[in-house]
């Protein structure tokens, strides 16, 4: 899924420092419920949840987590697209293994 920090803020979209550098806001975290976000069409409505909220869902019906993987591209990926250089900075995906 998305990770959690990538759905949090409301209005979502790096911010540029003076210093030059980019940051990912991370405002209402707290605050799950729907996002509107343009994401590859206008209007796309998405449920944030915390972290904590995942994991406890999953272990409250039963499974138990084997693996959590704040999920970013690799060296060896930026290299190949230069592009995600920028998706080092936060994660983009919360990998969650589960069993039952």
């Amino acid at each position: 899924m998305e990770h959690p920090i990538y759905t949090a803020s409301r209005a979502p979209g790096w911010i540029q420092h003076p210093e030059g550098y980019k940051s990912w806001p991370v405002d209402n975290y707290q605050k799950e419920g729907a996002r509107r976000t343009n994401w590859f069409v206008e209007g796309v409505v998405k449920q944030h949840r915390t972290i904590g909220t995942y994991l406890n869902m999953l272990i409250g019906l039963g499974f138990t987590i084997t693996h959590v993987e704040d999920w970013g591209p690799s060296e060896e990926q930026v290299d190949a697209h230069p592009e995600w250089e920028e998706e080092l900075h936060r994660p983009m995906f919360l990998l969650i293994s589960a069993r039952r």
